[in-house]
């Protein structure tokens, strides 16, 4: 378990692409369930053991939505829940492993490694910028809505019905500005790093891939397979 907190940020990548063309091809529900454990075992090894039975709990709750969707009486409404609650179910294991692989790994390790597996620069670069950018803004909320809460402003949905225009005048718009600010001087930081230089970066940390990464790669990859071979037997 605490080797595995330690892997490649390169297998985190490979078993997150691997989970999400997995998803794509699960034929039926028994592939669906077994994508979900092994996604939640992924978080859990990587130090995400509340977050991947919270997961669980909520992915149990949506299978459970989905059988009391046929009580609905109005069609149209029925379709809608049905289809909705489908494409969360779909994209559940992916978010887990998502957010298990994007919080326990930094942003320097994460273009590190996309640099070493070859990822175009019009990829690496927007990436990187929105993974600085939303902490970033998520903090100026922080600070936007506790200040706002002394003056007797709240930001939740019920104080914008009860004073819309004091809401988005006191709160949305000071926000706005802030990430306006935000995204200017991360774009200044870029520009004095050398982002625009076209040369290939280089990273001073040091990645390697051991015998659990290969393990780790070579088992999703098998899954995978698996998915295809099921989806191309039904």
């Amino acid at each position: 378990m605490g080797e595995a907190r330690h892997l490649d940020q390169r297998t985190k990548l490979v078993a997150l692409a691997c989970m999400a063309a997995s998803v794509a091809l699960a034929p039926n529900m028994a592939c669906e369930l077994l994508l979900m454990a092994l996604a939640a075992s992924f978080g859990a090894a990587l130090g995400k053991g509340g977050t991947s039975v919270l997961a669980l709990a909520l992915y149990a709750a949506l299978l459970v939505g989905a059988q009391l969707t046929p009580l609905l009486g109005n069609v149209a409404l029925r379709t809608l829940f049905a289809s909705f609650l489908l494409l969360l179910r779909k994209v559940f294991a992916c978010g887990l492993m998502a957010y298990a692989t994007v919080s326990t790994t930094h942003v320097n390790e994460l273009m590190g490694a996309l640099a070493r597996m070859g990822a175009p620069r019009s990829v690496t670069i927007p990436l990187a910028v929105a993974l600085r950018y939303a902490p970033t803004i998520r903090e100026d909320w922080g600070f936007i809505r506790d200040a706002m809460r002394m003056r007797g402003v709240s930001p939740s949905p019920l104080g914008f019905a009860r004073a819309p225009m004091r809401t988005i005048d006191c709160i949305y718009v000071p926000l706005l500005m802030s990430a306006s600010r935000t995204s200017d001087e991360l774009a200044m930081a870029a520009v004095a790093r050398g982002i625009e230089n076209p040369a290939r970066r280089t990273c001073y940390l040091h990645l390697e891939m051991r015998r659990l990464d290969f393990v780790l790669v070579a088992g999703f990859a098998a899954v995978t397979a698996g998915m295809l071979a099921l989806r191309l037997a039904s």
